[in-house]
C-alpha cells in the first residue's frame, strides 16, 4: 500500500533521512523503531505530505505522492478563468474609460485599469508559483485519499467537546457550503445527525463514550491518544501512521488503544507506527523496520528484529 524508494531529506547539512527503501503491506501493522534521532518522525513527515522530499519517491496505492498532492485541473481551470474574467474587467475600463468620461477622466481610467492589469497578472503569477511550491505539502489531499496520521503531540481542539471534534472531522460537509446551509437546511440537518450518530459510535468503540461533552482540553494524555485516533478514523482511512501512540500513556490505557489498533486491524485497516515502548511494538507489529542514521538498518518479524545484534548495538552503541 506504500512503497518508498530513496526517500531523501535533508535541513541544512544535517541528513535526516538517507536513500531510505520501505514497504508497508496492505491490512498490517508495521512498526518503525530505531534510536533517537534516527529519522523516523521525519519519515512520517514525509510520507503524510507535511513535508517535501530533496529525492526519491513515495508511492500511495500506486500513485506518486507528489501528484496526489499537485494542483488537480480544476485549480488550474480556476485559475485561468479568474485571470481571464479580471483581464475582461479591466480591458472594459480601459475601452470604455476614455469614450464616457472626459478626457481627464477617460485618462485617469486609463492609468488606473493599466495598473490594475499589471497587479492582477503579476498576482496570478505568484499565486501560480506559491501553489507549485507547496504542491508537495498539501497532506489535507492525502487524507482525502485515505491516508491519514497522527502526532506524538495531540493536537486536539481543547475548547470543544470530544463529539464535537470528532464531528468535525469528516470532509466536504454540507454545512460547509453557504449555498446549503441558507437553502438546503434540512438536509444538512440529516447529514449533521448522521454525522453525530457515527461519532457516538466511535466513542463506544474507543470505550470513552463517557467522556461525550468533556472539553478536550480536560482529557488526561491518554484519553487525548484516544480522541486523536478516533478522529483520524471519522476521516474513513485506509492507511494510519501513528506517532508515538502511547507515549506518556499509563498502562491501563496503553492496553485499551492496543486492544482498539488489533481489532481495527482485523476491519481491514493498516497501520505504520513510530514508538518507542518495544513491548508495545513487539506485541502489536507483524513487521518491523528498524531505522538508523536516517537510513534502514534491518527489517523483520518481531522475534527476528529482539536478538538482531546490529539492533542491538545501534541502541546501546559498541558498549
Amino acid at each position: 500500500i506504500i512503497s518508498v524508494d530513496g526517500l531523501e531529506k535533508r535541513y541544512g547539512g544535517v541528513v535526516a533521512v538517507d536513500e531510505l527503501d520501505l514497504d508497508i503491506e496492505e491490512g498490517s501493522i508495521t512498526g518503525l523503531i530505531g534510536p533517537n534521532g534516527a529519522g523516523k518522525t521525519t519519515t512520517f513527515d514525509l510520507l503524510s505530505g507535511f513535508e517535501q522530499p530533496d529525492g526519491g519517491q513515495v508511492r500511495y496505492d500506486g500513485q506518486d505522492l507528489q501528484e496526489l498532492m499537485a494542483p488537480s485541473r480544476d485549480e488550474q481551470l480556476i485559475w485561468g478563468g479568474a485571470t481571464a474574467l479580471i483581464t475582461a474587467a479591466l480591458g472594459a475600463i480601459i475601452a470604455l474609460g476614455p469614450l464616457g468620461l472626459g478626457p481627464a477622466l477617460g485618462a485617469a481610467a486609463l492609468g488606473v485599469g493599466a495598473l490594475l492589469g499589471l497587479v492582477a497578472f503579476r498576482g496570478q503569477a505568484r499565486v501560480r508559483q506559491q501553489r507549485a511550491e507547496m504542491a508537495n505539502q498539501r497532506p489535507q489531499l492525502l487524507a482525502r485519499e485515505g491516508l491519514v496520521r497522527t502526532f506524538q503531540i495531540t493536537r486536539e481542539l481543547t475548547e470543544m467537546t470530544t463529539l464535537e471534534n470528532l464531528m468535525l472531522a469528516p470532509m466536504d460537509q454540507g454545512g460547509e457550503n453557504l449555498f446549503n446551509t441558507w437553502f438546503r437546511g434540512e438536509a444538512v440537518a440529516r447529514e449533521e445527525a448522521a454525522i453525530e450518530a457515527e461519532a457516538e459510535e466511535m466513542l463506544e468503540l474507543l470505550e470513552i463514550d463517557h467522556l461525550r461533552d468533556e472539553q478536550a482540553g480536560n482529557l488526561s494524555g491518554g484519553q487525548r491518544k484516544l480522541l486523536e485516533l478516533g478522529r483520524a478514523l471519522m476521516l474513513d482511512p485506509t492507511v494510519i501512521l501513528l506517532d508515538e501512540p502511547v507515549a506518556g500513556v499509563n498502562p491501563t490505557l496503553t492496553q485499551k488503544l492496543i486492544d482498539r489498533i488489533e481489532v481495527l486491524r482485523e476491519r481491514g485497516y493498516t497501520f505504520c507506527i513510530v514508538e518507542h515502548d518495544m513491548e508495545v511494538i513487539m506485541s502489536l507489529s507483524d513487521r518491523i523496520i528498524v531505522m538508523a542514521e536516517g537510513r534502514r538498518l534491518t527489517e523483520g518479524p518481531p522475534a527476528e528484529i529482539r536478538a538482531d545484534e546490529a539492533v542491538i548495538e545501534a541502541y546501546l552503541g559498541d558498549a
